[in-house]
Formats: structure tokens, sequence, C-alpha cells
């Protein structure tokens, strides 16, 4: 009997560690992708330039985190790549067709990442939606951000 319940409580210690070790690896990514967010928007023209393909697999990837969230705070983070200033009319493109497809598939949540954007990121957001490059102008339009008044 004692060697059933040792047995047991090494079995549930170990379930405990796992799940520990999961949920910091989780937070450590969560984190990790933050800092690659802010480093890609402060570094965007040198990574583009010096490695373009790491540049691209970087936005890719964010892309496809913000199409696959069940949350708003991955496409809020996809939205902050808005901040990336001179871009080439590549980037650019890929921002508008991806801020394109949120707004038009995953609009409740676009509406809520929105939110955690500051008024300068609001605004640019409104211009890539009033000119849109793939889709309707009239499929973009409850994504516009619209102030406390409106």
């Amino acid at each position: 009997m004692s060697l059933l319940i040792k047995t047991m409580v090494i079995v549930f210690i170990l379930i405990f560690a796992m799940k520990a070790l999961n949920a910091n690896d989780s937070q450590c990514r969560k984190n990790c992708f933050k800092l690659d967010i802010e480093y890609l928007i402060k570094n965007h023209e040198n990574i583009y330039r010096d490695n373009p393909e790491s540049f691209w697999i970087l936005l890719n990837e964010m892309r496809e985190k913000a199409y696959l969230a069940d949350s708003f705070n991955e496409i809020s983070q996809f939205m902050e790549l808005l901040q990336m200033d001179n871009s080439p009319a590549e980037v650019e493109e890929f921002l508008s067709e991806g801020l394109e497809t949120l707004c038009a598939e995953k609009s409740v949540l676009f509406k809520e990442a929105m939110q955690l954007l500051d008024l300068s990121l609001r605004m640019k957001l409104n211009e890539k939606l009033n000119q849109p490059l793939f889709r309707e102008k009239e499929e973009l339009r409850t994504c516009r951000y619209r102030g406390l008044n409106d």
C-alpha cells in the first residue's frame, strides 16, 4: 500500500511540474513575442536591408498569429506594426492586406484590438482602411475608429 501511495504522489508531483513548466513556457513565448515586435518596429529598416528573409518570416508569423487569434491581443500586436515608418511599398501592401482581412473576417476582435492602440495608431489604421487595396471599402466600414462621441 505504501508503494502505491508513493507512486501516486510522484505522479501528481510530475503532473504539477509539467503544468508549471508549460505555463512558464507559454508566458515566455508571449513575452518574447512582444519583445520581437518591439525590436522589429525599432529596427525594421536595418532588418529589412540586412536580412530580408528573417524580416518576412517574422511578419508572416505575426500575421498568422493574428489570423488564428481567438482574443484581441494578437491582433493588436499585428496592428502595432503600423509604427514602422518609411516602410517599402511591399511592406505597406502586406500590412494593408493583413489588416483588411482581419477587419473583414474578425471585425469584433479587430474593434476590441483597436481600443488598445494609441490615438495616432488608430488614425493611421483609419487611413489604411479608408484606402483599401484588397477589399471593398464598404466591407471595412464598421472597423474604423470614430472617437468617443460617435
